[in-house]
């Protein structure tokens, strides 16, 4: 088989290559929505904090392997670095979209972690890897099993939506297109065709305008919620990222943002979020590690085949 893709690679070749040189020859009027502005750090003393999960599993013949982890940073200047984790790590029957329960597991433990670090170290921000406002719609549950899973999730982040004006989700790819309304992301664009720093105007999303089910819980209070979208560059020829505030901002409250999200950052991007996901992630050789820690030596359906 490698052999014929390795011959439609060949015969393929100059119309791939034509694509790419439509696509960066396009013509995108960035100047209509990037702020090319160098915005200052900011001295005001706060304390921050960030945080990111992980989960891995190994399937057995009888059963499936799982370890999930989150981990969150606590910094401020004057105490220096703190740290906060949830971890489970267990076995669980094979069951349709297992793969799904243990992200929101994650989920649920980053969140958990995140309202710690507001109610227990008296925080002022919290930067969240990936998007509030794409978790309020991932894995709606239309299948029944999923509801409770769900309704839990919805629970945890109306805890951690209270402390709205101290949220920041940043993300470091993503594929909407609300700007440019092209088959190209918007991030894409605004990293290929603009390599100085700034940030782009906002756009704002409320939730009732796109969600056309009931929640299950509390749906008054998620269909209000309205979001501010922005993406941020914080040095020349740095990556562009996408940060996401549940609340409304205006031009002020953005710059603001962007100067506490600069002060906590190193080569444009924010330390403490690095930090948490090269600590947190689980490769498939830490859940091999961990399932000979408890004995399991039983082959695998994967490693059967071999």
């Amino acid at each position: 088989m490698l052999e014929s893709l390795y011959l439609e690679a060949i015969k393929k070749k100059d119309s791939i290559q034509k694509e790419i040189e439509d696509f960066e020859q396009s013509d995108f009027d960035i100047d209509k929505f990037w702020n090319f502005t160098d915005i200052q750090e900011s001295n005001d003393n706060f304390k921050i904090a960030a945080g990111d999960g992980s989960y891995s599993s190994r399937k057995f013949l009888a059963f499936n392997l799982y370890a999930v982890g989150a981990v969150s940073y606590i910094y401020n200047r004057n105490n220096g670095l703190d740290s906060i984790e949830k971890v489970d790590f267990n076995i669980a029957e094979h069951q349709k979209n297992f793969t799904d329960k243990l992200r929101n597991k994650m989920n649920l433990f980053e969140i958990d972690n995140a309202v710690k670090c507001f109610n227990d170290y008296g925080i002022d921000y919290y930067m969240i890897d990936g998007s509030v406002y794409g978790d309020l719609f991932r894995i709606f549950p239309y299948e029944e099993k999923l509801k409770d899973i769900y309704t839990s999730k919805l629970e945890c982040m109306y805890n951690l939506l209270k402390f709205d004006k101290g949220l920041m989700a940043i993300s470091k790819t993503s594929t909407t297109n609300e700007y440019f309304h092209s088959n190209i992301p918007d991030m894409s664009i605004f990293q290929r065709f603009n390599k100085l720093k700034g940030y782009s105007n906002p756009i704002y999303k409320k939730v009732k305008d796109e969600f056309t089910y009931d929640f299950p819980i509390m749906d008054n209070y998620f269909k209000s919620l309205e979001f501010t979208v922005f993406y941020l560059r914080l040095e020349d020829y740095k990556n562009v990222l996408k940060v996401e505030l549940p609340y409304r901002a205006n031009k002020k409250e953005i710059e603001k943002v962007v100067s506490i999200i600069k002060r906590e950052s190193i080569e444009g991007y924010p330390y403490l979020l690095k930090k948490a996901h090269n600590e947190v992630v689980i490769h498939n050789k830490n859940i091999l590690e961990l399932a000979e820690i408890v004995g399991l030596y039983e082959k695998s359906g994967r490693e059967m085949l071999n």
